[in-house]
């Protein structure tokens, strides 16, 4: 398996795969596999279906949209799932997945990206899909500084993101330590 289809798997199993719109665990509306709606525009601009699988309509998404900003932050998926009638397709939300990949890709910020063991790829990918490339970038100078070394051993020591779960950092970190082991 490629490690574009490892990270894959990865953020659907760490991002969840949700096909409504909720509010993550910073109270931000999200939907997908961690997609930021950061506006009623851009929730306009997802494919989003009715209960009876007709196109919902801008002004449906945007009374979702700011139905579901009210609510409170940090559920699971099913507190909102009760609470909303808008969904995604499946095939809609696995290419959405693609896309956010690519469009938070570090590649063109780190040189050296596409030579670097497949694992530490997977590890900075992970990273930038959650903070933005240029969030990974700014937020992590002594990691930059590590991954410019290629030294992966202290990468994992340096990626911990605040925020999010401890398992999600322990795998993060796991990556960068198999990167070590190439």
């Amino acid at each position: 398996m490629s490690y574009l289809e490892n990270l894959t798997k990865r953020l659907r199993e760490h991002e969840g795969v949700v096909n409504h719109m909720y509010l993550d665990t910073l109270g931000y509306v999200t939907a997908a596999i961690g997609h930021l709606l950061s506006s009623p525009a851009m929730a306009q601009a997802l494919p989003f279906l009715n209960p009876d699988g007709s196109k919902a309509s801008p002004e449906e998404i945007s009374a979702e949209f700011w139905h579901v900003h009210a609510l409170e932050k940090a559920h699971l998926p099913g507190y909102y799932a009760i609470r909303t009638k808008l969904r995604l397709t499946s095939e809609f939300m696995d290419e959405l997945l693609g896309k956010d990949i690519l469009a938070n890709s570090p590649a063109s910020l780190i040189p050296g990206f596409d030579s670097f063991p497949d694992p530490a790829k997977e590890a900075l990918l992970d990273m930038s899909f959650q903070l933005g490339a240029h969030g990974l970038v700014s937020k992590f100078p002594h990691l930059m500084q590590a991954v410019k070394s290629r030294d992966w051993n202290f990468c994992a020591l340096l990626c911990k993101r605040q925020g999010i779960q401890e398992w999600r950092n322990t795998s993060t970190s796991d990556l960068f330590r198999s990167a070590a082991a190439r």
